[in-house]
Parts: C-alpha cells; structure tokens; sequence
C-alpha cells in the first residue's frame, strides 16, 4: 500500500497505477518506467552493465564469503610459533603463510612483529606483510573464475616473488632499524565472533567495495570506446604497464573487488601484463595500507616498500606481456 502510494502519481500514456498491487507487478512496472525514464541515455546503459555484471557474479562473491570466513576462522584459532634458525627458511615460509593469509596489511604488520621477540627475523616479517595483502584463497578463486587460472597463478607467484625479494632485501637494509628486544608489548586482538557475525561482516564488506567496482566497471564499458582501452592499456607494454600501474590510486579498492573492474577493461583490449601490474601496485596505494606502514614501521620502511612494490610490479607486468 505504501509502495503504491509512492509511485501512484507517476503515469505511463496516462495509466495509473492500482492503489494496491502484488509486490512481483510492481518491481515490473517500476522496472519499466525507470527504462522510459532514461531511455536513450549512457545512465540507462550503465545501470543495465551493472545488473549484468552483478547477476554474472554474485555466485563466486557467495562462494567467495564462505572461503573467506572458512580461512579466517581457521586461522584466528591458530597461535603462531617460530622455531626455524635460517633467515631464508623463515623468509620463505612467510612469504608462503602469507599467500594462505586473508590479513590486510594493517593486521599482518601486528601479527608480524609479535613474533620477532621469539626470534622471527625483520626480513620474515616483511615477507609475510608484502604477500598476505596480494594473495589469498578468495582472491585466488575469484582471479581463477572471473579472468584465468592463468592470470590467479600469475598474481600468487609474482605475490611470493616480491615478498622473498622484499625479505632478503629488508634483512640487509634494516639490520638495525628494529631491536626485537624493544618490541615485546604489540598484542593481537582475536575477537570472538559467532560464525553468523563473520558471515554478515564478511557480506557487508564484500559487497560494499564489489559495488564500487561493477558500478565503475559498468561506467568504463558504457562511456569509454574499446578502441580508446586497446590504445592506452594494450599496445605498448611499456607504457600501459605505466598506465596500469597509475590507475591503482583511483581505481584500487581491494585485491578482490578489482577483479570485475580489470575484466571489463580486458574485455575492451587492456593487456594481461598491465593488469598484473595493476592488481600487484594497487595495494601500496589504498591510504590505509600507506598509514599502517607509517605508522608501525616507519618512513624508511613506506619508501622501501612503495620502490620496491612499484619497480617490481612494472618489472613483472613487462616480463608477462611475453608471455
């Protein structure tokens, strides 16, 4: 009745609608005069690429929850111990646990640096910072489903890459810089949460930066030309990589989310090597990752790691376009 009421006043050739109707009817005539009212215009037609985008994965976004809140459950009940005496064992097997990780960067850096008390190398830490944000079951599955398998391997092998690179690295750099010593007091909140409230979060979080992707996704394929998409993002590697590269600190919400974002733009022509680029810069960019670094790690160590994120990621991004 109150629906009704709302849309009564609107009229198509002069009908108007009932004062009561069932709710099926009125999402189809609501349906409809949205057409009418926009027929013709690039609103209509992005509206129109975003349900199509939506309906095409709300399933890998459902099945993606489950993965997500299956990971971090099992991870939150575990406690974490270091027992390895090599630096290049540890580097390694951090920068592994980190791919299995589902952590944004301002939760690893904490968990991280509560180990070095117990021994955990600097180096160790940072590989476990550097790929936890870039690689994850879910980013996985939804890379595998919604680009290739190819492109989900390319983003977990670049991922373990940079953050062994960035782990030898850092262990020579930053000798000094932190004492283990002094670093005895960061504690690791694990709240306790029902597997109801995981799930909710989880949606919440999912599908709030999911529609900011479909929606700037469903804008890019209704306004900008294929043409115009091919000429930037997919001759020259060289500079699309570029491109690619600087696209991170608009587009870039979070390593899943951006997957239906490149699809549209690989659709319209970008290159798979830009696009790993993009997908392996994009996280140095988001404020709350640049903050956490600054913040827990200091200014030396945000330098390091936006140099080293950035040369890598064009580094790679130029190395897979021959592939």
């Amino acid at each position: 009745m109150g629906l009704a009421k709302v849309i009564a006043p609107l009229s198509d050739h002069g009908r108007r609608f009932p004062q009561t109707i069932p709710s099926e009817i009125f999402i189809i005539e609501l349906y409809y005069h949205i057409r009418n009212w926009f027929e013709g215009t690039y609103t209509l037609r992005i509206i129109e690429y975003f349900f199509e985008l939506f309906w095409k994965i709300l399933p890998y976004i459902l099945i993606s929850i489950i993965l997500n809140v299956v990971t971090v459950r099992f991870v939150r009940k575990k406690d974490i111990t270091y027992s390895s005496s090599s630096t290049l064992v540890a580097i390694l097997t951090a920068a592994l646990i980190g791919l299995v990780s589902p952590l944004p960067t301002y939760a690893a850096i904490p968990i991280g640096l509560s180990l070095m008390p117990a021994g955990l190398p600097f180096g160790a830490v940072i590989a476990f910072i550097l790929s936890s944000p870039l690689m994850n079951p879910t980013i996985f599955f939804l890379t595998a489903t919604q680009i290739s398998p190819a492109m989900a391997i390319a983003r977990a092998v670049t991922a373990f890459l940079i953050a062994v690179a960035g782990g030898i690295l850092s262990s020579t750099i930053f000798t000094k810089l932190f004492d283990r010593s002094a670093i005895t007091s960061v504690s690791i909140r694990r709240p306790n949460k029902t597997v109801y409230q995981d799930v909710i979060s989880n949606s919440r979080y999912m599908f709030k930066y999911f529609s900011i992707s479909l929606l700037l996704s469903a804008a890019v394929r209704a306004l900008i030309p294929p043409e115009a998409i091919a000429s930037l993002l997919g001759n020259n590697a060289k500079v699309s990589t570029l491109v690619a590269i600087g696209m991170g600190v608009p587009f870039y919400t979070c390593g899943g989310s951006a997957i239906p974002f490149m699809e549209t733009l690989m659709e319209l022509g970008m290159g798979k090597g830009p696009m790993l680029a993009f997908f392996t810069a994009g996280p140095a960019t988001k404020l709350e990752t640049l903050y956490a670094y600054k913040s827990q790690l200091g200014f030396k160590v945000l330098i390091f790691y936006l140099t080293l994120t950035f040369v890598f990621s064009y580094v790679a991004g130029i190395v897979y376009s021959f592939f």
